[in-house]
């Protein structure tokens, strides 16, 4: 290739290797868009239903009244709690250390029989719920000495547990207005 003279007041030529900026600002947002994509793949972000498996009953003649009655006989899910023993003097409760229990719950008392007080669940506030919360029931004179809740067939109860025992000490009573209003603002409703 012949050589050109050039003059002292032209400009130099600049070749470019086609990568201005537009185009790294295009490859930067493909990134973004590819980043994006793998990590909702990757956390589940597909709301698809997977169906579930159908009835592969053969030659028993199950029919959907046989489906009914195996619901009715499958055992309910329980949470059995014992009477909480309290050390020492209760601290004024508060919806801050209400927030902190591992299960709360609001039920009504279906049935007491042999000490043992049956809760039908409202609602559960905190913790895994069941069908059916089971309540030791302490004597009378425990109840005194512990500060129990004595609870009554019929009535309606706000219940915290922790460790697999009911605590007393105001955290958990008759479902009255102070006590709802307390559970409200500790679990946010």
């Amino acid at each position: 290739m012949p050589e050109t003279s050039r003059s002292a007041d032209s400009p130099a030529t600049v070749t470019s290797s086609g990568r201005g900026p537009l185009t790294w600002l295009v490859a930067g947002l493909a990134v973004v868009v590819i980043a994006v994509v793998g990590a909702v793949a990757l956390l589940g972000g597909d709301d698809a239903e997977v169906p579930l498996a159908e009835d592969t009953t053969t030659g028993s003649g199950a029919g959907a009244g046989d489906e009914a009655q195996e619901a009715d006989e499958a055992e309910p899910t329980v949470t059995r709690l014992d009477q909480g023993q309290e050390t020492g003097r209760c601290m004024r409760p508060t919806a801050e250390a209400l927030a902190e229990q591992p299960l709360a719950l609001e039920g009504t008392v279906v049935g007491i029989d042999d000490g043992l007080a049956v809760l039908e669940p409202v609602e559960f506030y905190a913790g895994r719920a069941t069908d059916r919360v089971e309540v030791v029931a302490p004597s009378e004179s425990e109840q005194a000495l512990i500060e129990g809740v004595a609870l009554e067939e019929g009535a309606r109860y706000l219940l915290a547990a922790a460790d697999g025992r009911l605590l007393g000490c105001g955290l958990s009573g008759p479902a009255e207005p102070g006590l709802a209003e307390m559970y409200a603002e500790a679990f946010n409703r």
